[in-house]
């Protein structure tokens, strides 16, 4: 499944590089999600399909964000806050219980490519990798702890105040479903195979350090 997980990446990179793009709320996970299932070889999308009862990736997309909300420790797995004037992730530094975005991508990753555990294991694992690696994309997912991902930093939008952090998660855009497939598919077309090659190279602390320095330099 290392292969799956590249490719996940790949479709949220496409996104990241997308000038107009700028949510990872429901919506921008489900537009992840599409852009992950056209990638995907027919044998692996049938293997999902039969195995796990999952026919796209776009409606697991959420799922991760509904039982944190029934599960508060899960909480911290959607981020990792970096050390205060650092740009990059530490794993030691930054998440030494490894309860953070960055390790629970790699815990999932070898849940989902266990055979010995349960279809039911490795199915959550799966849900769970589609909603985490869009996570960890998030530039204010890999934020400071002190302002909470731009949590408590907050602005007047539209005449009401709303924080740094709700804005990058989709508060700027407001699409019906046919919209997302559309801009799935425009997404798409838009990576060069030697962008795809070099982006299937990358690793979680390649996506963290890459998200640290666009919270930095751009959130």
């Amino acid at each position: 499944m290392r292969v799956w997980i590249q490719l996940w990446a790949v479709s949220i990179l496409m996104v990241t590089n997308a000038p107009d793009s700028s949510a990872w709320g429901p919506q921008g996970h489900r537009v992840i999600g599409f852009i992950a299932d056209s990638h995907l070889k027919p044998e692996v999308k049938k293997l999902i399909a039969k195995k796990f009862n999952i026919n796209s990736l776009a409606d697991v997309a959420t799922w991760a964000d509904r039982t944190r909300k029934k599960r508060k420790e899960e909480g911290p797995w959607h981020y990792t806050n970096i050390a205060e004037g650092q740009w990059t992730y530490d794993r030691k530094r930054d998440c030494p219980d490894k309860t953070c975005v960055t390790e629970k991508i790699l815990e999932f990753s070898k849940i989902l490519s266990n055979r010995s555990l349960s279809s039911r294991e490795r199915k959550d694992a799966l849900k769970y990798l589609v909603h985490f690696v869009g996570d960890v994309h998030q530039p204010l997912h890999l934020g400071n702890k002190k302002d909470r991902g731009g949590g408590t930093l907050h602005f007047l939008y539209k005449g009401k105040t709303v924080s740094l952090h709700y804005l990058w998660d989709g508060g700027l855009i407001n699409w019906n479903e046919e919209s997302l497939a559309k801009y799935a598919v425009h997404l798409s077309g838009r990576a060069s195979q030697e962008e795809i090659l070099t982006w299937n190279q990358s690793t979680v602390s390649d996506w963290a350090n890459e998200s640290r320095s666009l919270a930095l330099k751009v959130a």
